[in-house]
């Protein structure tokens, strides 16, 4: 066997699952069942070591003993595995920062050094956070200054926390979000705190709401809409408990305020997992809270200047160079996480706290402090 058979036979496969994941991405940025996505997700698996298989074996025989369907798709896969692939993350890794980002600083809280072993908490899946490498436990703060070129200058030096992907459901443990929280409580109070779904992954859960995300404070408003994994668990009693806690709940609806004398308009878009947005108020600085990214060109369209994700966790494993792999979006791997801009709209996408699978590997969870400047400044780094 030639070292080109094999090198070709890891192209055809890397091509093979290049195809397939971006179909499994594709296939969760829908609102569809537990019952389909998770053996959809199976049978992926089952596709990929499959096709494994079947290059070791054809190796072994003539391209001409290959049939015809197998051919063509093998070159599909060479196409995918020796062009695309490689060029779209060689784009992705060249990628310049948005010119709207004018600082970025991150501080990394070590709360298994800090706390031990009671930060693991008994989740059903909290055996995972024992495998090597796993970062779980690892929170970045980052701190970003963002340029908006049309925030009115009284709201220059405006800042917002965002808050998204919780998953209470026992791992990691209520002590450890405290300790976040506990951190979060010694910065400067935000003037803004918006949370990005998915709460709960149980509904015995749905109990820590009001004592975790009860303690943040805020000087002008908390807005906060619901995620996909809420949708299962009584979404309605997930809505009154953030309401409890003060936050307006905006569901697919907007929430006007004054701010430093200015009209500022927040809209929720909750979509595909809930109604979209069918109105926006016209006029006044706009912010918008999607929990996925895949509604930044929706916030392009309706003209909103700034716009506030969650959802796909910066994809929780991401691979030296190559990045991310799995990630819930129609749009593959491009907007994973960190800052985006265009047509005039920001959009920031964190990475989110936890996941209902408490695994994380080169990717830390991660809150996020911005402070929004004028279009005047300067980027400093």
């Amino acid at each position: 066997m030639s070292i080109f058979a094999i090198l070709t036979a890891v192209v055809l496969w890397v091509g093979h699952a290049c195809l397939w994941t971006t179909l499994l991405n594709i296939v969760y940025s829908q609102s569809l069942s537990k019952g389909f996505l998770k053996p959809w997700r199976l049978f992926t698996a089952v596709v990929l070591a499959t096709f494994a298989a079947w290059l070791v074996y054809a190796l072994t025989k003539d391209f001409a003993d290959i049939p015809w369907a197998m051919r063509v798709y093998s070159g599909i896969c060479l196409i995918m595995g020796g062009w695309f692939f490689p060029v779209v993350t060689l784009a992705r890794n060249l990628r310049p920062k948005p010119k709207c980002l004018l600082s970025a600083r991150t501080e990394t809280l070590d709360l298994w050094k800090q706390l031990g072993p009671v930060v693991r908490g008994n989740g059903k899946w909290s055996w995972l956070t024992r495998l090597p490498g796993n970062c779980v436990f690892k929170v970045d703060v980052t701190e970003l200054s963002l340029k908006l070129p049309r925030l009115p200058a009284n709201l220059d030096g405006l800042s917002i926390l965002l808050l998204s992907d919780l998953h209470f459901h026992g791992t990691p443990s209520k002590i450890w979000f405290d300790a976040i929280i506990d951190r979060l409580l010694e910065f400067p109070k935000p003037d803004i705190v918006a949370l990005g779904g998915d709460y709960v992954d149980s509904d015995e859960h749905r109990a820590w709401i009001v004592p975790i995300l009860g303690r943040l404070p805020w000087n002008d408003v908390g807005v906060a809409i619901l995620g996909n994994h809420d949708a299962y668990h009584d979404p309605e009693r997930t809505r009154r408990e953030l309401e409890t806690c003060g936050y307006a709940v905006l569901g697919e609806r907007s929430h006007e305020i004054t701010i430093r004398g200015e009209r500022c308009v927040f809209t929720g878009n909750e979509a595909p997992w809930f109604p979209a947005p069918t109105t926006v108020p016209e006029g006044g600085f706009r912010i918008g809270v999607s929990h996925s990214p895949d509604q930044f060109r929706w916030a392009q369209k309706q003209g909103f200047d700034l716009i506030l994700c969650g959802h796909v966790h910066g994809g929780q494993i991401r691979v030296p160079i190559i990045g991310s792999i799995f990630v819930p979006s129609r749009y593959g791997r491009r907007y994973d996480m960190g800052v985006f801009e265009n047509n005039g709209t920001v959009m920031v996408v964190g990475r989110g706290l936890s996941g209902k699978e408490p695994l994380r590997f080169r990717c830390h969870p991660q809150v996020i402090r911005m402070v929004l400047r004028g279009a005047s400044l300067q980027v400093v780094i």
